[in-house]
């Protein structure tokens, strides 16, 4: 059983201000249980998250995790030599000094309207050999040679956030800065978004192009773990009263039954339990591990305080 939790430590001032009036008893004595085995280093600057490249086991390079044939690979459009990207259709917002995403989560779109739009979008990116596949209201594949080894930064990069330090600009990069000006002007009249914004709903303007690259002939597994990703919502925002209790909420939830998993994991062919803490610029892993009475009272003793642990992350 390994858990996962991303925006552990998230970089905003108010969330990282409020770290030390989080009470997590049940992390604490996880702390306690485990021990570290591991960790990956990043910076603010890497397209990949740390999450990312937790779950692909860092195999890939930066901005390559190609998250779009991974998902794709058992569906029927799927080639193994092609190279793929993931479309999210989104609202951009034009401020004085700077452009941001409005979380595309929040747009609501239904099925219909996003393959209305997706299909009015489809001859603009043939035509620069991209071909787009419909997997889900919010989520578009594209599937074209010009994709291959063309970094892309994580949708969670810009959920939320300015996009300006995260668009392409590489060389190969410029048929999709082009594409993303065409589909402004070709979004802005759409009968689709003529109703959204009739209803109160926001226009979708742009897109946003992620999880891109080919497969290896011989990709490495992807980690087997769950990712709780409670706390990103408040992170973005940078809402401590809300990123608290996420974390609370948290700790009453998925880490209680972690510690309530302890207590069966030393049975044969029980799974060890790991916990992966997630943040900006670290990523600590820590699992079960064969220790003596001396160094198992030594951990207990001196386990560290979950905000003091969040701090580094």
């Amino acid at each position: 059983m390994h858990l996962v939790i991303p925006f552990a430590a998230p970089a905003g001032p108010q969330c990282h201000a409020a770290l030390e009036r989080l009470e997590l008893p049940h992390m604490r004595t996880l702390l306690r249980a485990l021990s570290p085995i591991g960790e990956l280093v990043g910076t603010d600057s890497d397209l990949s998250p740390l999450m990312e490249r937790m779950l692909s086991q860092d195999a890939f390079a930066d901005g390559l995790i190609p998250w779009a044939a991974l998902r794709v690979k058992a569906l029927p459009p799927f080639q193994a030599s092609a190279a793929y990207g993931l479309v999210s259709p989104c609202h951009l917002l034009v401020h004085a000094d700077h452009i941001s995403m409005q979380d595309p989560s929040t747009l609501d779109l239904i099925e219909t309207e996003s393959q209305a739009l997706m299909q009015a979008m489809q001859p603009y990116f043939r035509e620069d050999e991209l071909t787009l596949h419909w997997l889900q209201a919010d989520t578009w594949l594209v599937e074209g040679e010009s994709l291959r080894g063309l970094a892309t930064a994580s949708l969670e990069r810009v959920r939320g956030q300015s996009v300006d330090r995260w668009i392409p600009r590489q060389d190969a990069a410029r048929l999709l800065r082009r594409l993303q000006n065409e589909m402004q002007m070709l979004l802005y009249t759409h009968p689709i978004n003529d109703a959204r914004v009739a209803r109160g709903a926001p226009m979708v303007n742009s897109f946003w192009l992620s999880g891109t690259g080919d497969l290896p002939a011989h990709p490495r597994p992807m980690l087997q773990a769950t990712v709780e990703d409670a706390l990103m919502a408040p992170a973005l925002r940078d809402d401590a009263t809300a990123w608290v209790q996420a974390w609370q909420a948290l700790d009453a939830g998925p880490l209680a039954e972690l510690v309530k998993a302890l207590k069966n994991s030393l049975a044969p062919g029980a799974p060890p339990i790991t916990l992966t803490l997630c943040g900006n610029h670290r990523a600590q892993t820590w699992s079960q591990q064969p220790r003596s009475l001396w160094r198992h009272l030594s951990a207990v003793l001196n386990a560290p305080r979950p905000a003091n642990i969040l701090k580094i992350l």
